[in-house]
């Protein structure tokens, strides 16, 4: 659906005000005196503060959210073609199309990342996480029954490990980098943390 011009400014507004001070501590008076509209016009779009955030971060946090769950699923698709080796590189492979992702919407994620203690999104990077752990469980223990994989991690290892993997990779949004510096730190990273996981588990 269209957003009508009213809608627009206030959620141009809203996420100055969000940016500026978090949702936590966001004035909902303040965005619509800004906006210059009334509290009754507010309420004509949006039933609250954290329905105005969730407008403004819902499409591309989401988004990224199901392309995740899509990349994951690319990875099972190299068990019956017998390519687990190239799992480190798909994975890689897809950091870099994530980190553009999240660059196109930079803004969002600032505000996810930043500015969300209070709304659902205050757990977006733990949800990822709990994701991921759980996709990868899956497939290593699919790869094991196969005899494709050597090695073993525990849950709690491979839970502290993806946290930090995560954490990090959002750090470029916490600290303002450009697109080239977090292109290059997140490859710095991926390297890192491959090499890593090479020592613990090994394709065959």
């Amino acid at each position: 659906m269209e957003l009508t011009d009213t809608q627009k400014r206030m959620l141009e507004v809203g996420k100055r005000e969000f940016l500026e001070k978090g949702f936590k501590d966001a004035s909902l008076r303040a965005v619509v005196k800004e906006a210059g509209f009334t509290q009754g016009a507010f309420y004509g779009y949006y039933d609250s503060k954290e329905a105005l955030f969730d407008a403004l971060v819902s499409p591309a946090a989401d988004g990224l959210l199901n392309q995740f769950k899509q990349a994951q699923q690319a990875h099972y698709e190299l068990i019956p073609e017998d390519k687990a080796e190239q799992s480190r590189d798909l994975s890689t492979s897809y950091l870099n199309y994530f980190i553009n992702y999240i660059y196109d919407h930079f803004d969002v994620f600032k505000l996810v990342i930043c500015c969300s203690e209070g709304t659902r999104y205050a757990n977006y990077v733990h949800e990822l996480v709990e994701l991921e752990v759980n996709q990868t469980e899956d497939y290593y223990r699919q790869l094991r029954q196969l005899g494709k994989l050597e090695g073993t991690v525990s849950r709690d290892l491979h839970h502290m490990i993806t946290s930090a993997y995560f954490t990090a990779v959002f750090e470029t949004v916490a600290h303002d980098m450009t697109r080239e510096q977090a292109i290059g730190y997140v490859n710095e990273l991926a390297v890192f943390f491959n090499c890593g996981w090479n020592g613990l588990l090994r394709f065959k």
